[in-house]
């Protein structure tokens, strides 16, 4: 199984959206896929219908083998989100024993809250590679770098893959962040992702209605740019 984290030091960068969409893509080309609500906003939860579900993440950090919940999607499950990751306190080894007590799945998508939580932290020193949403701006531009420096002083080797989301590519600001993110990617050693997420309606309206954007307007923008960044993901991970 491969587990990811879904990473952005920075808030608003469409953390959530992409773990839930993404992850109900690839569920959708018969990936078995497991998201987890790391995020005490449990946005993610919420989107897919399922926030109060319980046992909720901290009792699968707790060891509590029925954590996991089935989503609306098949091959989809869900470990949903609590307000009290705001105040875990984990040991070293509960995340790696979590991680690793998860059977039947091929990926494992932790949607990691902003900053520097225990959560979050722990998830990145627990995963195997990690997906940093960023948008086109350049404040998001200086979260990227830092977000990179912050892992990489940490985990030195772990793949990094950044995808560009609430795209506007017809702005000459978007065009201008898209040829420094190229520059910074060979010298701070990520993968900036072909695919982009447009700015796109149906998306925050598919989070209302708690619904993955490929069920709620399967022929949107959205659907298809996550269609298309699910098939890249593919490949780049070594997925089947």
């Amino acid at each position: 199984m491969l587990a990811i984290a879904v990473f952005n030091f920075k808030g608003g960068t469409g953390k959530s959206t992409t773990t839930l969409n993404l992850g109900a893509c690839l569920a959708r080309h018969q990936i078995p896929t497991v998201a987890v609500d790391l995020d005490g906003q449990r946005t993610l939860s919420f989107g897919l219908g399922m926030d109060g579900v319980t046992p909720t993440a901290l009792d699968w950090l707790s060891g509590d083998p029925n954590a996991l919940a089935n989503t609306s999607q098949a091959n989809l499950a869900l470990i949903p989100g609590d307000i009290g990751l705001f105040r875990l306190d984990a040991d070293k080894g509960m995340f790696g024993k979590a991680v690793k007590g998860i059977r039947g799945y091929d990926v494992l998508m932790m949607d990691c809250s902003p900053g520097l939580g225990v959560a979050s932290v722990q998830a990145l020193l627990n995963c195997d590679r990690v997906l940093l949403p960023t948008l086109c701006e350049p404040a998001a531009l200086k979260g990227v770098s830092e977000a990179v420096s912050l892992i990489r002083d940490e985990r030195a080797d772990v793949p990094i893959d950044v995808v560009r989301v609430r795209y506007k590519p017809r702005l000459v600001l978007t065009r201008e962040v898209d040829d420094l993110l190229v520059e910074s990617a060979e010298d701070l050693g990520y993968r900036l992702l072909h695919a982009t997420i447009p700015e796109n309606i149906a998306v925050a309206e598919s989070i209302a209605h708690q619904q993955p954007i490929s069920n709620y307007a399967p022929k949107s923008s959205g659907a298809l740019a996550y269609g298309s960044l699910a098939k890249e993901i593919s490949k780049v991970w070594g997925l089947r």
